[in-house]
């Protein structure tokens, strides 16, 4: 960086023919250019310009050296200014990573709406149930169910998720039907391997007061589409994202148990790289990523 600063020194020094003007240019003093003139010289080993009281010409060596740095500096330039525009225009390419149910049914469904909006950046969604590392696999943002773990990524809450207690008819025919939170120890609970969804389940009543039932099954999950496989099969009962469920549930073949609680929701978080800096492109889909899940007439 401070051979660059000497470098543009002299080249407006040799298009000026004036430390004064230079230094005018530059928005620095004269000193500081002479200083970095003489400096370069010395580096070089060699006279760039010839001074006298009144003028600054270049050397011979000066003339051939002046167009060199004068063309190095143009593709500088030319490149700061490439970076400028990825850096304000949306263009490019987007990893994101995001749980299999998640994206299919709400990330999928909207990205249509974003490709309209930004026609230059392409998105590549990848999904996957398990956390990934965002650096060590090239991705650009995470978004995620699960709370992550403690690192230096930067993490927003998107929103949630409801979830409901489901069952198969077929298993319900088969094992009964629970009428109270205390009655699902006596059922195959398979659980969902979230902090809020694991081996206790709660219940919250109309009046305010919570009840947490201790529970077991014989399939535990990262995979809320895994699940939901699993239930539909009349293998046990579940609690699962509402999102996932609605259609089983409109089409009869899940029921949903206990109404009249409400259950834990699931918090979304979307997961990025610390930087002041974010690309157009990233700015672009993050606001897309809030606006896709920002509650209903927000």
């Amino acid at each position: 960086m401070d051979r660059l600063a000497k470098m543009t020194a002299f080249a407006r020094v040799a298009e000026t023919g004036s430390f004064t003007k230079a230094a005018h240019a530059l928005r620095v003093s004269p000193t500081i250019i002479s200083k970095h003139v003489r400096e370069l010289e010395e580096s070089l080993g060699v006279r760039l310009l010839n001074r006298t009281t009144r003028h600054v010409s270049l050397t011979e060596i000066g003339h051939v050296y002046y167009e060199q740095c004068h063309e190095l500096l143009d593709q500088l330039e030319a490149l700061e200014n490439v970076a400028g525009q990825l850096q304000n225009t949306p263009t490019g390419l987007v990893r994101l990573s995001a749980p299999l149910a998640l994206g299919t049914a709400r990330i999928a469904p909207a990205l249509p709406r974003f490709a309209a909006a930004y026609p230059s950046v392409t998105v590549e969604l990848i999904l996957t149930d398990r956390y990934v590392d965002l650096v060590e696999e090239g991705f650009d943002m995470a978004v995620t169910m699960n709370q992550p773990p403690e690192s230096s990524y930067i993490t927003r809450t998107l929103g949630s998720t409801g979830t409901l207690l489901c069952g198969a008819p077929a298993y319900l025919a088969q094992h009964g039907t629970p009428d109270s939170p205390a009655a699902l120890t006596g059922h195959n609970c398979l659980s969902l391997l979230t902090p809020q969804l694991g081996g206790a389940w709660r219940f919250t009543r109309a009046d305010g007061s919570v009840e947490t039932v201790k529970v077991s099954g014989n399939v535990r999950s990262n995979s809320a589409a895994a699940l939901l496989a699993v239930v539909l099969l009349g293998q046990g009962l579940s609690f699962l994202p509402d999102f996932l469920v609605a259609p089983a549930l409109a089409e009869g073949r899940l029921v949903r148990l206990l109404p009249e609680y409400s259950t834990p929701p699931i918090p979304v978080h979307m997961v990025y790289s610390p930087g002041r800096h974010l690309t157009a492109k990233l700015r672009a889909f993050a606001d897309f990523l809030i606006e896709t899940f920002a509650p209903p007439g927000r």
